[in-house]
């Protein structure tokens, strides 16, 4: 499989039915940013999907789980940064021949692929790791969203999702150069008494304007937030900044250059008052910020 985008279409015991939306997989150093954009998916609100990388292997799909999502609503637009570590016996993109999504409730004769690679008329699938919840539990990649603070899937499509990224964007997002440190210009946020630093939780992220709700299912933020309990929230007047709390690292500013917080800062630590599970006992610890308005 190489990068780039993937119609994916719905199969009924091992019959190729239509066409839901596409998946899109692009390579960024170690890891893989995959993009899903998926409409009419025939399941109920809540419901949770697992997603497997495979190789096909004669007749069989010989798959391992590399994210498991939790869908609010029919209509999915998601992204998800995952390691090769995930894949089928660790093999490398080039090597995977497509994926799969399976509903954890409903049975597996009917299922989701994009595909690579021409499937036979008749196939099997075989899981060849741990189960899902074993193997995803290993590292916080993709954590599931919680049902309290969830934004509905139907919300999201009503607006173009800040979220997806175009081919255009990431290409230049890895030529881009990130500064270890916020430099205070007209749309970043600067040390001052009228600046107001809080600490917000996902679920709050509703109450911003509805232009930016899609944030929300910004892969880069769900890591972050799911690591430190938090997100943090300065305004300044009309202007906003979202920022995603995390470590500072070379590797680290690329992957939040990509998604969109390319600026980093430490300086509102000391007036958030985090708990121990909210931050890390480190120099390089702050947050990753992106201006809102």
């Amino acid at each position: 499989m190489n990068p780039g985008s993937y119609y994916l279409y719905e199969y009924e015991s091992c019959c190729r039915r239509r066409n839901l939306g596409f998946l899109q997989i692009s390579s960024h150093n170690y890891s893989y940013l995959l993009t899903l954009h998926v409409k009419n998916l025939p399941i109920v609100p809540g419901e949770q999907l697992e997603v497997h990388a495979f190789i096909l292997e004669n007749q069989t799909l010989t798959g391992s789980p590399v994210a498991l999502l939790q869908c609010s609503g029919q209509n999915l637009s998601t992204q998800l940064v995952i390691s090769g570590e995930r894949f089928p016996h660790k093999r490398t993109l080039k090597h995977i021949d497509g994926f799969i999504i399976f509903s954890i409730t409903q049975n597996r004769s009917q299922h989701w692929i994009a595909s690579a690679v021409p499937l036979p008329d008749f196939y099997s699938f075989s899981d060849c790791s741990l189960s899902t919840e074993e193997s995803l539990s290993s590292g916080p990649e993709n954590p599931s969203l919680s049902e309290e603070s969830l934004i509905t899937e139907d919300t999201v499509s009503e607006t173009v999702s800040e979220a997806a990224l175009s081919d255009a964007s990431i290409d230049t997002a890895s030529t881009k150069e990130v500064a270890t440190e916020v430099t205070p210009t007209e749309e970043t946020p600067t040390e001052d008494a009228s600046i107001q630093a809080r600490k917000i939780t996902h679920a709050e992220i509703s109450t911003l304007p509805r232009r930016f709700w899609p944030l929300a299912n910004n892969s880069f933020l769900l890591h972050g937030c799911h690591n430190y309990h938090h997100l943090l929230l300065i305004k300044e007047k009309d202007h906003l900044w979202l920022g995603v709390p995390g470590l500072y690292d070379p590797r680290e500013a690329h992957m939040a250059n990509l998604f969109g917080f390319p600026q980093f800062t430490s300086s509102y630590i000391s007036i958030l008052e985090l708990t121990e599970d909210e931050c890390e006992n480190s120099e390089s610890f702050g947050h990753w910020c992106r201006y809102l308005m």
